[in-house]
Order: C-alpha cells, then structure tokens, then sequence
C-alpha cells in the first residue's frame, strides 16, 4: 500500500495488493485536474470564470517512486509514471456561477517498473499494439480502458467547490473489480470522496500577496483508519513569468487517525508537500501546477516492521491553442 499527500496510489511488496490502490491514483489525477487553481490582483477576491460552451483540454503526468526496506530484510522500490489527457466541456453555468461540467478522457499512459516484476508493465490506449498480458495486465488493463471516454460529471462553485459528482456506473464497476476487498473505498460514496478531496478550495474573502488560506480534507482508508490532508495555500501574488497570471503555494500536512481495529499501524516518520498554482486572473482558471509530495513511514503487519519512502511528482497543463469557445 503507497499513501502520498495527494492520496493513494499502488504499492508492489505483494501482487495482490500491490495495484490495489492503482484505481484511488487514477481518479485523484482525474480529479486533480477537475479543481486545479486559484488567484488574484492584490486585494482581489478569486473566482473559477467557465463559460458556456468552452471546452479546456488539461494533460496530467504524475511520477511516482516507491521504496520499501522490511525490518533486517532488503530493500524493494518501484517506479510508476502515468500521464492523462482529458478535457472539460463546460455544459451551462448558472446566474451564481455555477458550472455544469463533463468531464472526459482521451488517452491514458502508464508504465510501472519493478514489483518484482522481470519487465515493465506498459500500456497506451491510443497504441494499435495487443495490450499487455500477464497477472497485472489482467488486473489493470481493463480499468484503463474503462477510463477512456468515461465522461465524470461535476458542479463547480466560483471558489472551486465541487458537489453533485457523478461516476460512470461502468468505471465504477472495473474499479471494484480491479480493487476486490476494497471496501467502502471504493464504493461509489468512497470515490466520490476521493475525488472531492483532491479539490482545490479558494478563499472565500479578498487576498493581498501573503494571505493564507486553509482546507481541510480526510479520507477513509481500509485497514488503517482515516487520512487527515491539512493544507495551506498562500496567495504569492503577480507570476513575473507570465502576464496576467498569479501564483499560489501550498503547503500539505498529513496525519493518520488510526481504526480501533486497524489491521495495519503506522508511524509518519517525515513528511513534505509542497506545490505551486498558475492561475489566469482575467479568464478564471488554472493554467499549471506542480506539486511535490514526500512521505516516509514505518508500517507494522503482523509484528513486522516495514519502512516506506513516497516520492510523488505531479504537474498539469492547459494546452491554450486546444482551448475553445
């Protein structure tokens, strides 16, 4: 099992549970990009600005390194990288400010390197190639092909709230097959959750260059407990790089509420999120991010200690010559 500050995602000393958690990585980046950013002029309150009719395709790519080293044993790693390209097409928005937003997948990538396994698992939805075979092709190439098309629909608020999300009933259903013994993870409550608290909530009062703002998330994880994300976002004010656009930084804590019956305990050893917003002031979204994510911990199972470092890399992108009215 891999946690990161952003969420959850595979990990490979078992097969069986190593992709388990493959699915949760996959909509967290599928909601990482349905929520990314927020900004202002000094003084300025920030606001999401979608547009009837406009369609914005982001692409995400997400780099994840995983070591693990048992307690007197030899250490493990993995390496998984995976990029998504979707888009947003904004069906209405109400006289609030409200979007109605679908949004849909368009290709999928993912490649995973060591899980004791002697080559690495690839795939590509666009490839013309047979799909990969073997114990891990069966588990996870066919919820990759159920993300593509999968069209996510969602309302967002002008602060980037996100409510009445909806999961495609077939995805749902490759999810939990993918993830047997997920439990309440990943039922459709649980993914909706899981989506919602990767969002990205903006202020809710005007912000001078400095101004802090704080969100609270948790999330439910089987055999541990509750994961709880404390996140701080700074208002940095102009981006020199890029007229009309803005900064802001975050900053991401993670604690663990532990269950009174959790099958797994764990200690945080050290810990480090960090991240960066680019938001266009005038149009009311967010045109990059890249956040970084750092988490090492000690694992108990059945008396056996086992040590774990996360390093996550995740950026995302609007492609403005793809961006339409």
């Amino acid at each position: 099992m891999k946690l990161t500050t952003t969420g959850i995602a595979a990990s490979p000393p078992r097969r069986s549970s190593s992709f388990r958690l493959l699915a949760a990585g996959c909509l967290l980046a599928l909601a990482w990009t349905a929520v990314g950013g927020a900004t202002a002029r000094a003084a300025t309150t920030l606001r999401w600005k979608l547009k009837p009719g406009e369609v914005l395709h982001y692409t995400m790519t997400q780099n994840t390194t995983n070591a693990y080293k048992p307690k007197n044993g030899q250490e493990a790693s993995t390496a998984m990288s995976q990029v998504l390209n979707l888009h947003w097409t904004v069906k209405s928005v109400s006289a609030d400010g409200v979007a109605e937003v679908a949004q849909a997948v368009d290709r999928v990538q993912i490649r995973i390197e060591g899980a004791a396994q002697p080559s690495a698992f690839q795939f590509d939805s666009d490839a013309k190639l047979p799909p990969p075979e073997g114990p891990i092709a069966a588990q996870l190439v066919p919820l990759l092909k159920a993300l593509v098309g999968a069209e996510f629909t969602f309302k967002l608020n002008g602060r980037g709230e996100l409510s009445d999300i909806k999961v495609p009933e077939k995805l749902m259903e490759s999810v939990r097959q993918a993830n047997p013994g997920g439990g309440s993870m990943f039922s459709d409550e649980g993914m909706k959750n899981l989506i919602t608290q990767s969002g990205l909530t903006l202020s809710e009062s005007a912000l001078d260059p400095g101004k802090t703002w704080t969100q609270q998330s948790k999330l439910s994880l089987p055999m541990l407990g509750v994961m709880i994300l404390d996140k701080t976002y700074t208002f940095q004010g102009p981006d020199e790089a890029e007229a009309g656009r803005v900064k802001i930084a975050l900053d991401t804590k993670v604690a663990i509420q532990p269950a009174a019956d959790a099958a797994i305990t764990m200690k945080i050893d050290s810990q480090g999120g960090k991240g960066v917003f680019s938001f266009d002031l005038e149009r009311g979204r967010v045109v990059s991010s890249r956040v970084e994510d750092l988490l090492a911990m000690t694992l108990s199972v059945q008396g056996q200690e086992i040590g774990q470092t996360t390093k996550t890399v995740t950026e995302m992108k609007l492609s403005p010559e793809k961006t339409s009215k």
